[in-house]
């Protein structure tokens, strides 16, 4: 199966459909990726394993703030070029910042639970490390009292091609960690599992908890214990960083397309499941009791009502307005639908004009288009009040064919990892 071609059909197949937006967008994001061999690595594990200190040790600097504490608070991305970093939000706003002042962002201290904010740090520096394409990725740890975390290395655990997985010998392996690798390794393509801080135990205590690791290892990745492969390091140390680091790089010289097509197969068939899910939400609500159905769009359109209200006061201000104000409405807006109607709404969110100022009367204008569009586009998902029987009867033929075609996407996707 060429993958590429795949991903392209699947992409287009969703474009289809108005309720699959952000599938179509999910979709070809997976393409763009298999476009430019852009392969991303990402340090995963719990918090204060030492993640941060590997991300230095691999790259030959200290680039990103290390401590005592949990420290890590949102995902960096460190990618091969001249020497610079910029922060991202989640509002589309974006800022050119010192590598110095990067603790004001993504440290737990600075920024508790990620006020601030931030949804990713992107950070390039020439460190041979990622010379041939590859996007290395630091991530908050999980199992700390700060939920978001948690979630935020699930989240990006998902876009990941390979993952190095971290493991410490200053505590055993828990459920945190059992629970975690389970879920991430239905996503990437390619596992390195590290032991570190073996410079604070003895070499036969070292093997004992070698071999427990490889055992428990085996048994949630279901292979044979002769297919894990655990590097034990020490990244304060910087002992055995270069085994684990050539191996990375030879894999990606020898193995990438194979790696790249395990990788994007996998987040397909999450996609495609993801899909089914809110496709039956969608056929819930369509199977709704009148009453109760009205009773949401009736809802939904007074909250809409509301929030154009809302719009309208902070135009008559006479201010100019950032435009990630609309981006930030936007969320505001897919998060209600998807608590009333069981939906994702997908809206684009441009980061090159995210910090542009508009006029007030722009803004009032720009977001009547957003509250309409999204007014037109739920009309006609669940087309609202049609009495048309036909009408009613193809959208239902139309979903329908959707499902089957998504099956047999899925069954070739399966037979193909077979």
């Amino acid at each position: 199966m060429n993958i590429l071609y795949t991903t392209l059909k699947l992409q287009k197949t969703f474009e289809e459909y108005e309720l699959c937006r952000l599938q179509a967008e999910q979709v070809g994001r997976l393409a763009r990726k298999l476009q430019d061999n852009e392969v991303t690595i990402a340090v995963i594990g719990q918090f204060k394993r030492g993640k941060t200190t590997l991300v230095n040790s691999i790259l030959g600097k200290k680039l990103l703030p290390t401590g005592i504490v949990p420290i890590t608070a949102a995902v960096t991305r460190i990618e091969y070029g001249k020497e610079s970093s910029k922060v991202y939000f989640k509002n589309g706003l974006s800022r050119e910042t010192a590598i110095s002042e990067l603790q004001d962002y993504i440290s737990e201290q600075k920024n508790r639970d990620n006020e601030k904010g931030v949804a990713e740090v992107e950070l390039h520096t020439e460190s041979d490390f990622l010379k041939d394409g590859m996007i290395l990725v630091d991530t908050p740890g999980v199992g700390s009292v700060h939920e978001s975390n948690s979630r935020s290395a699930y989240d990006f655990a998902r876009e990941s091609d390979g993952v190095i997985f971290m493991l410490s010998v200053d505590s055993p392996v828990n459920q945190i960690e059992i629970d975690f690798l389970r879920s991430v390794k239905k996503y990437a393509g390619k596992f390195y599992f590290t032991v570190n801080k073996t410079d604070t135990i003895g070499r036969d205590d070292l093997r004992e908890y070698l071999e427990y690791c490889t055992s428990l290892i085996s048994d949630i990745m279901r292979c044979d214990e002769k297919e894990v492969r655990i590097i034990p390091i020490s990244a304060k140390e910087e002992t055995n960083i270069d085994v684990l680091a050539d191996t990375i790089r030879n894999d990606l010289l020898t193995q990438a397309p194979e790696i790249m097509k395990q990788s994007v197969t996998l987040k397909l068939l999450d996609i495609l499941k993801n899909t089914r899910v809110q496709i039956r939400s969608y056929r819930e609500v369509l199977n709704m009791a009148p009453n109760a159905f009205n009773s949401r769009f009736k809802e939904f359109n007074g909250f809409l009502d509301e929030e154009r209200e809302k719009i309208h006061d902070a135009a008559s201000q006479g201010r100019k307005i950032s435009r990630a104000s609309i981006y930030e409405k936007e969320a505001v807006l897919t998060a209600k639908i998807r608590e009333l109607f069981g939906i994702e709404y997908f809206y684009y969110v441009d980061r090159e004009s995210a910090g542009e100022m508009i006029s007030p009367e722009e803004y009032s204008e720009e977001m009547d288009s957003v509250l309409n569009d999204i007014k037109e586009v739920l009309n006609s998902i669940f087309m609202y009040k049609e009495e048309n029987a036909y009408t009613v009867a193809r959208r239902i033929e139309d979903l329908n064919t959707l499902m089957h075609t998504m099956e047999k996407y899925e069954r070739e996707l399966k037979r193909d990892m077979d």
